[in-house]
Order: structure tokens, then C-alpha cells, then sequence
């Protein structure tokens, strides 16, 4: 690859006028630093398939190198065109199968998006398997003896559902034994279980006896076949890659009587240390993907081998004309580091989503996740220069189609009988009934705008209920949304089984319940609003909050109220009891190092224990209502920020500058309140009260009719500007109005006392002489004497600014002057 120049298009001026037509209809997903330019023709990955392709291709300008994106048109490959074989007639053709995130999903299947469109029940081991064979059956037709390569990027065991999981995840090692896959790479959840099971299961190892179940103990326990290539993960101890596994291998090519080489190097995310357990990782350095990358990269160059291929555990996707993610930012960085490098191919995976892209030289595929889909990539290799022809290179991605859209491919029978070997073997436990659904319809993971879903709230909600069962009290339940597997199935006659509750809590980690502070909750729920991770959300029982948009790139969002259940705002300063798990924990820098108080038990338990109590006391299971996260406007935002510190303020007898977070939160909310036209405000009547007779705003603030509802004039809401003057009706009597106290200041029009509006100013006697204090307790003096009022003098006292410095309570005077409330008559 090193004497081959990017393959990209170049437009005119008045080309991309013309397409801006077209540009019109194509949102980008996420980040929209880059600018898209369209290639000014349809075209495939190479000029020699341009009449015979509709894949439509993007080129992105950037400071880096040129990325490409692909969009697959068609369903399989014997649909699809690739490079015509007779222009490679001295070279020699090899074909690269990737799949990717398997998870242990040897029997399950699920919606997938593909390319320009979504396929429904996708996947299946065996069906994948069909489709393996049929698209290298596809390929030999075209080049006969040619090689086929079957590879896998990581995550194929771990997170995985019953069939598999009870049975330490060996069906699905025995599956793909039967699909052939050769060559794989770590993923986060090989370290599941730490990388000893993992090579256990790899090797085909009997585990410890008693160490599993009665069924796993005698489960047939066979080697893989599998070699491992991971370059960037190196014993402390001795800086080697562990368990003999190697940083890179180098497969020898033959072809009518030639012969050459292709290597493939190993990948694992740097992003380990926050997605397993330090236990696991701590006897291991991670090594940065780019340089490991450049490292084996030259290693194998310089043993003649120029036709690279890496399998890498880190994300990217392609969506709308756009591809980007981790892998692009690595091969970015691989550039940098060595413009030269003859990286071929990059089969990319942990993210679980559709890419078929570029980035300079090098074709970077991800083929969802689950069984749902497979990288097919077809080239021809030279061998006077043992690198691929220029341009020979083709990749696609395809689905694994249901039976019921695709006949004619038909269920690798092999793989199929591993299946039923493993659905029979657990059978007695993943069939067993555990729940009654008040409806037949599955409880899915389907998000709102608010990043919320019903399965998730379901699940924290049984934390919740489990925990309280067994008399240990919380205040909040938290997952993160990753930790929601899959849809909660439900049977058509209501019933749910035990493999469908595991299918959503299948990792098997603690949940635990920990000591936080409020501000550390809001720092975790505001983190799932960081622009560079779009993927991240939370889902949460027992509290709820409103959020808001803000002046902030990275963080377009953010949590302007968080309540606990009693709708109470929380107190940043106070110590809430959270029930999470110990993964979450130990792999966020928000919650890192919190103090365990209880132990309530493994997910997967807890979620089943839930549904079989619910059972037991005559409950049916509902998918519950998605209420726990709201967005409201800037302007809500702060006024509801004001009455949660002046509520907070109230509770604990304190300035509101003691509510550090909440103010930060005030300030960080920009509002267009000063461009509201005047027409809707309330008009305050211009009379003869002075100032000290009058309630003086402190923000804007809504006005609000009898009911407790905004009043609207002209279509929008009446407010009040800050610093207006009003005077209340009925010598200022309070008002109860759903729980909150209001002053009339109209014929149905009121404000908020506590939480909108600064009490008139009253005048006060000294009954003693009175020295003046400082917010810190100090005296405040003149030169090098000590200011005193004295006995009798009139002062005048903000009625509400009651505040204790120390051990004493005080009136506040002036910005920075407090005289002792028993000074006064």
C-alpha cells in the first residue's frame, strides 16, 4: 500500500453549487466540526467499478487525511459487483469475513440498520454461518482457489444471553469453530470474568470442578481454533502480550503457483480501564492503538509483508453520509505518526453500529453487532510486491436476513445443532416462567428524546424495590444505559421467562449501594450531556430531574434540577445512599472511590427475583411511564433553580451562596428574557410607594393565575422583570395555592413568595448597643476601632435575612454588614 495515493475526487466550484441542491436533504449526525463535500458522481471504492456500482461516496475535508464514506445498496453479494478478476489475472485474491460483538447471541435476533435501510429479526449464529458460506461460495465462483479469511474484532463472549452465559459461553466458541473463524482480537468483555476464564474457554479447558453449574461441568469442552492477536495489551511484569498470544501473525498466500503474505495485527480500546474491573486489568499495560499499531506496522514491512489487515475493538459508524467515531481519530493519529503505513484494512467493532468508510489508504468496516451482520472485503494481492493492487480493494457489509425476508439462504446445519445442543442443555432454567406482563408486548429499550426507555426505568425500579425488600434503604437507583441489554420479551399469553429477564441483566456485576454527595449526582448525570460521547445515558429510580440547553459545545446540556422522591430539590452538599453497580463505580471518575455501605446482590438476580415477587403478590408487570427526565426551557430552568435554592436555603437556615452548585447552574443558563417584547409583561402601577413599602423582584419571574398555572398573554408567559417594585393586594396575606405560597398581585394574578421575590425592607430598633460583622463572623472597623451602632438607633433590615454566622443569627444590613438578631427590640 505504500506506492498508492488516496482514491479521492476533487470538485469544482460550480460542481458543488450544483449538489448543494442535493446536500439539502442530508442531516449529519453529531458532530458537525467537518465540512461534507459530495463526490460529484456515483462511484465505488475504485475506478474500476464505476459503471457497475450505486454506492454513493463522500469525501470529508480536514486537517487530517481524507475520510471516505460508503453506502451498501444491496442485501448480499451475489447482488453486488466487485473488481473485475480478469484485470487481476498475476495477482492473488483473498477475502476478508469480519464479524464483530457477537456477545454470546448464538439464538437471538433483533432490528439492525444496514446501509440505507433497517432489517427486522436479523441475525442467528447458524443463519450467519449460511451467509458466510454463500458469500464465500460467491467469491470462489469469480476466483477459484482463491483464499477466504474468516476474523473476528472482539466482545464475542460476555454480556451474553442464558443458552450461552450458563454455559461459561462455550456454545458460542463451538459455533464459531463450525463458521471457521481463524483469527480474533480482545474485546472489553473478554475480561469479563478475567482473561484466565476467557483463555479457558478459548483453549476449551474443563474448569475447576464445582467451580460452575452441574450443566456447564458437563458441557463438551473443545479448543476454538482461534489465534489471538492483540498488540497493545502487555504484561507489567515483562512488557509481553499474555497467554502466548501474539501482537500480529502473518498468514502465507497461495495462487496458481504464486505465493505471498498478509498480516494481521491486533487491537484492544485504550478505553479499558473504564469498562472492566481494575482486578482485571491490573496485572496489564495498555498500550496507545495508533502507535501499537505503527510499531507492528513497520515489524511487518520489514519482513516484506505489505498487505496489513487490523482487527481492532474500538467504534465508528458511517450514518447519513458521515463516518466517525474512535477508529477514524486512531487511523488519523496512525497517520501522523507514519504517513507511510500500509495498513489495508481496519474491521472495527465495539461501538455496534454500520460503517463501511476510509480513512486515507486504509478501508474501515464495522458490521453492527449480535450476529446481525458481516464485513465482506475482496482484494487482489501483487506478489512481486506482496501488497494489494492499487484500487484492487472492495468492502462491503451485509446482513444476516430472517428466513422470512431471505429463502434462500439457508442455516449453517452444523452451527444449528450447537444451538439446539445448548437451548436443550438450559432449557430447565431459561423456560421457566417468572412473570405475568399486563399486556402481550414486549417492554423495549426504544429511547424518547429524553435519552429515557421503559425497560431501563424497569430495571432500576426493581433495584429499588428488591433493595427496600430486603430492609436496606436508598435513595436512588442508577444504570447506565449499556447495562440494559435487550427488550424485555414478553410470551403471547403474558408470560415472561427467566432467558428473556436475563437477556436484559446479563453481566452478572454487583449491585451495590454506596454513600455520594448530591453534587457528585449531578456531575454523573451531567456527563451523560458531554458532546464527545453521544452514546452515554443514565436511567434512574427514585428521583427525577429537568434539564436545559446551555452556551456549551461540549456540553450542549445540563441538569438544572435534580429531585429525590419526596420532589424536594437534592442538596449538592448532602450524602445520598445509591444503589449502582460495582462496574459503574469503579469505571466512572464521578462516583470513583465512593464508600460501599450494602450488598443487594447480582443484576441478573435481582431483576429475576423482581418479576417472580411481583408474581407471588398477584402484580402484573407494566411498562412504566416515562417521566423521569423533562426538558424545559432556559427561563424555566433558572426559576426553578431559584426555588430549589431557596427551598434548600430554608431547610438548612443558610445563605444561598452556600448552594455553590445551584448557582453555578444559574449562571451557566443564558435566557433571551431581555428581548421579550414589553406587550407581555404585567403592567406594575407607577404610584406613590416608596420603595421600602414595596416587594422588590430579585430575577423575572412568571405570574401565575389562581389554579397555579402560567398566565398567558398574547400566546406567551407573563412575567415580571427583576428589580421591579410591586405591591401586594390584602396587606400582603400569603396565598397557599398547590403547596407553594404566592402574593395577589392582581385580580387573578400572583407571584411566588418564597421562591421568586426579595421581602419589603422593614426598619428596626436597637435595643443594645450593636457592633457590625463581616459574613465571616468578624468585626467590621474604622480605621483601627470597631464599628458600633448604638442603643435606640432605627436600622433599616431585609425581613428575610435571617442568616447564622457561627454560632449566632444575624440581620443582614448591606452587602457585607450583619448585626446580631438579639440586638434588636
Amino acid at each position: 500500500m505504500r506506492s498508492r495515493h488516496v482514491n479521492g475526487i476533487i470538485t469544482s466550484l460550480a460542481a458543488s453549487a450544483l449538489m448543494g441542491l442535493f446536500l439539502t436533504s442530508v442531516q449529519v449526525k453529531a458532530d458537525t466540526q467537518q465540512v461534507q463535500q459530495p463526490v460529484a458522481q456515483t462511484t465505488q471504492q475504485n475506478a474500476d467499478s464505476t459503471k457497475q456500482s450505486s454506492t454513493t461516496v463522500y469525501t470529508e475535508s480536514s486537517k487530517e487525511v481524507p475520510i471516505v464514506s460508503y453506502t451498501d445498496h444491496q442485501s448480499k453479494p451475489n447482488n453486488d459487483h466487485w473488481s473485475n478478476p480478469a484485470k487481476y489475472k498475476d495477482a492473488i485474491p483473498v477475502q476478508i469475513l469480519g464479524i464483530n460483538d457477537v456477545h454470546g447471541n448464538i439464538d437471538t435476533t433483533g432490528k439492525t440498520w444496514i446501509g440505507y435501510r433497517s432489517y427486522q429479526n436479523a441475525g442467528n449464529a447458524a443463519r450467519l454461518a449460511g451467509y458466510l458460506n454463500n458469500t464465500e461460495s460467491d467469491f470462489k465462483k469469480k476466483n477459484p482457489n482463491g483464499t477466504t479469511i474468516r476474523v473476528e474484532a472482539g466482545d464475542i463472549v460476555g454480556a451474553s444471553p442464558a443458552t450461552s452465559s450458563l454455559l461459561q459461553d462455550e456454545p458460542t466458541m463451538h459455533a464459531l469453530k463450525q463458521m471457521h473463524i481463524e483469527i480474533g482480537t480482545l474485546g472489553n468483555h473478554e475480561f469479563d470474568e478475567g482473561l484466565d476464564e476467557f483463555d479457558r474457554v478459548l483453549e476449551g479447558k474443563a474448569p475447576k470442578k464445582g467451580q460452575f453449574n452441574q450443566e456447564e461441568q458437563d458441557y463438551p469442552h473443545e479448543n476454538s481454533g482461534i489465534q489471538i492477536v492483540v498488540s497493545n495489551l502487555v504484561r507489567k511484569s515483562d512488557g509481553k502480550v499474555p497467554f502466548g498470544w501474539k501482537p500480529y501473525i502473518i498468514k502465507e498466500l497461495e495462487y496458481n503457483g504464486k505465493k505471498s503474505k498478509i498480516g494481521f495485527i491486533g487491537i484492544d480500546t485504550t478505553d479499558l480501564p473504564k469498562l472492566t474491573f481494575a482486578k482485571n486489568l491490573k496485572d496489564y499495560d495498555v498500550l496507545d492503538e495508533a502507535e501499537s499499531i505503527a510499531k507492528y506496522d513497520k515489524i511487518l514491512q520489514d519482513q516484506g509483508v505489505h498487505a496489513i489487515i487490523v482487527l481492532a475493538h474500538t467504534g465508528v459508524e458511517t450514518y447519513k453520509g458521515k463516518t466517525q467515531g474512535d477508529a477514524v481519530k486512531i487511523l488519523q493519529k496512525l497517520y501522523r505518526i507514519d504517513p507511510d503505513n500500509s495498513v489495508d484494512l481496519y474491521i472495527a467493532a465495539h461501538s455496534h453500529q454500520y460503517a463501511n468508510g476510509g480513512v486515507g489508504n486504509t478501508k474501515l468496516v464495522q458490521a453492527a453487532s449480535f450476529t446481525k451482520a458481516y464485513d465482506d472485503a475482496i482484494g487482489y494481492i501483487d506478489p512481486s510486491t506482496n501488497d494489494f493492487v492499487k484500487g484492487s480493494l472492495i468492502t462491503h457489509v451485509y446482513p444476516v436476513m430472517s428466513a422470512t425476508d431471505d429463502k434462500e439462504i439457508q442455516p449453517d446445519p452444523a452451527v444449528e445443532q450447537v444451538i439446539k445442543d445448548a437451548e436443550q442443555r438450559t432449557s430447565k432454567i431459561t423456560n421457566s416462567v417468572i412473570g405475568k406482563a399486563a399486556a402481550a408486548k414486549d417492554i423495549t429499550k426504544d429511547l424518547n428524546s429524553d435519552t429515557e426507555n421503559a425497560i431501563g426505568d424497569l430495571v432500576v425500579d426493581a433495584q429499588m424495590a428488591e433493595a427496600k425488600r430486603e430492609g436496606i434503604v436508598a435513595d436512588i437507583a442508577i444504570t447506565n444505559g449499556g447495562g440494559v441489554r435487550s427488550d424485555l420479551k414478553v410470551e403471547k399469553d403474558g408470560s415472561i421467562k427467566w432467558q428473556s429477564a436475563q437477556s436484559v441483566q446479563p453481566f452478572s456485576n454487583q449491585i451495590q449501594v454506596f454513600e455520594v454527595t448530591g453534587k457528585q449526582l449531578y456531575d454523573l448525570l451531567n456527563s451523560q450531556y458531554d458532546s464527545s460521547n453521544e452514546s452515554r445515558y443514565y436511567l434512574l429510580s427514585g428521583m427525577h430531574y429537568v434539564y436545559t440547553t446551555q452556551n456549551d459545545k461540549a456540553f450542549p446540556k445540563k441538569v438544572a434540577v435534580l429531585y429525590d422522591g419526596n420532589n424536594h430539590p437534592v442538596d449538592p452538599n448532602k450524602v445520598y445512599r445509591v444503589i449502582t453497580s460495582n462496574y459503574l463505580v469503579d469505571s466512572t471518575s464521578q462516583l470513583k472511590g465512593a464508600k460501599k455501605v450494602a450488598d443487594i446482590g447480582v443484576d441478573t438476580d435481582i431483576f429475576v427475583n423482581y418479576l417472580k415477587h411481583q408474581t407471588e403478590e398477584g402484580n402484573l408487570i407494566t411498562a412504566p411511564i416515562l417521566s423521569r427526565k423533562k426538558a424545559v426551557t432556559p427561563e424555566e430552568a433558572k426559576q426553578l433553580i431559584k426555588e430549589a435554592q431557596d427551598e434548600l436555603n430554608k431547610m438548612s437556615h443558610s445563605s444561598s451562596e452556600d448552594n455553590e452548585e445551584l448557582n453555578n447552574s444559574i449562571d451557566s443558563i443564558n435566557t433571551n428574557s431581555n428581548n421579550t417584547s414589553a406587550n407581555n409583561q404585567v403592567n406594575v402601577e407607577k404610584d406613590n410607594f416608596t420603595k421600602d413599602e414595596t416587594i422588590t423582584l430579585t430575577h423575572n419571574a412568571f405570574v401565575y393565575d389562581k389554579n397555579g398555572k402560567l398566565v398567558l398573554k398574547l400566546g406567551r408567559n407573563l412575567f415580571l422583570k427583576k428589580g421591579s417594585h410591586i405591591r401586594p393586594l390584602n396587606n400582603a396575606a400569603k396565598v397557599l395555592i398547590n403547596k407553594h405560597e404566592y402574593y395577589q398581585i392582581g385580580e387573578n394574578e400572583f407571584v411566588k413568595v418564597a421562591n421568586t421575590i426579595e421581602r419589603k425592607t422593614i426598619v428596626l430598633r436597637l435595643k443594645h448597643n450593636a457592633y457590625l460583622y463581616s459574613k465571616s463572623g468578624k468585626t467590621i472597623k474604622n480605621g483601627k476601632k470597631k464599628v458600633l451602632l448604638k442603643k435606640g438607633k432605627k436600622v433599616r433590615v431585609k425581613a428575610t435575612s435571617i442568616v447564622k454566622i457561627g454560632h449566632s443569627k444575624y440581620y443582614q444590613i448591606g452587602k457585607n454588614q450583619f448585626i446580631k438578631v438579639a440586638n434588636f427590640e
